[in-house]
């Protein structure tokens, strides 16, 4: 028997291991999202609260019959946009406006939002919300389908809203406007928790992870355990046959945890030897209840390891309350992580951190029996 062939690329760093595989959390740390049933020109208009260096940001996303999507911040404010590239058919503009109302609160009583603003590209909203609750207020977690939004994605959206709740007719006022006109919130079909609700809903602590962004260029590095060496990413780190592998990277927030699970553990690339495939699960999580399961894969050639994710399944929900359930089944929270794969290839020659270059591509769900057929 031959003897196994050796890495031909930089030899292993006894002390760190590279990450391939990419967890951002993004600033995103509380929204509303109200449909609304009678504007000529959008169909959703979305308040965010963006956690800001020191001080948090609202802002409004408006989401367009025509597909397009476009954002308003506050004059001066320090928004990114670059975390709404490709949501639907793409980012129709910055809007920088001075904002007369801004607040966007959570309290026992329930929700509170006043936003009004003028922007110069002459549109103007003004919305009111006030939920009188006095601590009653039904909560749900979700994994929110903003996938399906989505054309050509930057990265592989993870929403979690852990104490989702749907805004109840009774008890609340509401005002929704748009460029001076009134317009109508339409409501759930069946009530919940014995109440009619509109289709407006809301967490005050979600938690918008970024599954491997393709921006990120070069693979962050991690210590071995017992080793100091630079920060990183927080990771799972355990001992096996080829040395250290990574069975775990997480991110989280506010007693919120999402997580990227790997099993078996995912081998330090650069130890790999020439020619070798690996192959796995990999799980999505949030707060410790698994969410979404799919496949991982490796090759090693030479200098270069290329890397493909896809064949995640539906998410599942264990809801029994009879609307919620029927809800959280319909294909649009369902497929949409079906669609997604993920290819990337690191170079590993001679640099001390693996260049990457990587890119996610959709493609058309269609009916269950067809994505079982394809997997075959």
């Amino acid at each position: 028997m031959s003897a196994p062939s050796r890495p031909v690329g930089r030899p292993a760093d006894p002390h760190e291991l590279l990450v391939p595989i990419t967890l951002e959390l993004s600033p995103i740390r509380r929204l509303l999202i109200i449909d609304i049933a009678d504007d000529p020109t959008y169909r959703t208009l979305e308040p965010q609260v963006l956690g800001g260096a020191g001080k948090d940001v609202l802002v409004l996303l408006a989401y367009r019959h025509d597909g397009y999507v476009e954002l308003y911040a506050p004059t001066g404010g320090d928004v990114d946009p670059s975390g709404y590239d490709g949501l639907g058919k793409g980012l129709h503009g910055l809007h920088h406006a001075p904002f007369d109302l801004a607040r966007f609160e959570v309290d026992d009583d329930g929700l509170h939002l006043e936003l009004a603003l003028a922007a110069s590209n002459g549109r103007r909203f003004d919305l009111r919300m006030h939920e009188h609750l006095a601590g009653r207020r039904d909560r749900f977690p979700v994994l929110a389908p903003v996938g399906g939004a989505f054309d050509t994605p930057a990265f592989f959206p993870f929403l979690w809203l852990p104490g989702m709740s749907f805004v109840p007719v009774r008890g609340t006022e509401v005002g929704v406007r748009v460029d001076g006109q009134v317009r109508s919130i339409p409501r759930l079909p069946l009530p919940i928790g014995g109440r009619r609700c509109l289709m407006a809903r809301y967490d005050p602590d979600v938690l918008v992870c970024q599954l491997n962004p393709d921006s990120v260029r070069v693979a962050p590095r991690v210590p071995v355990p017992g080793t100091q060496g630079p920060a990183g990413p927080d990771v799972d780190i355990v001992e096996v046959h080829e040395g250290f592998a990574i069975t775990a990277i997480r991110v989280g927030r506010g007693g919120h945890t999402c997580a990227v699970r790997l099993a078996p553990p995912l081998p330090d690339l650069r130890s790999l030897p020439a020619h070798s495939h690996r192959s796995g699960a990999i799980l999505l999580e949030a707060d410790d209840a698994t969410q979404l399961r799919g496949r991982y894969e490796l090759d090693r050639a030479a200098d270069r390891v290329d890397l493909v994710i896809e064949s995640f399944g539906p998410w599942r929900t264990r809801l029994r309350r009879p609307l919620l359930a029927l809800l959280f089944r319909l294909p649009i929270f369902r497929r949409w992580p079906m669609t997604y794969r993920w290819q990337a290839t690191l170079e590993l020659d001679g640099s001390p951190q693996g260049r990457l270059a990587s890119r996610w591509t959709r493609r058309p769900a269609g009916p269950p029996w067809a994505q079982r057929r394809s997997k075959r």
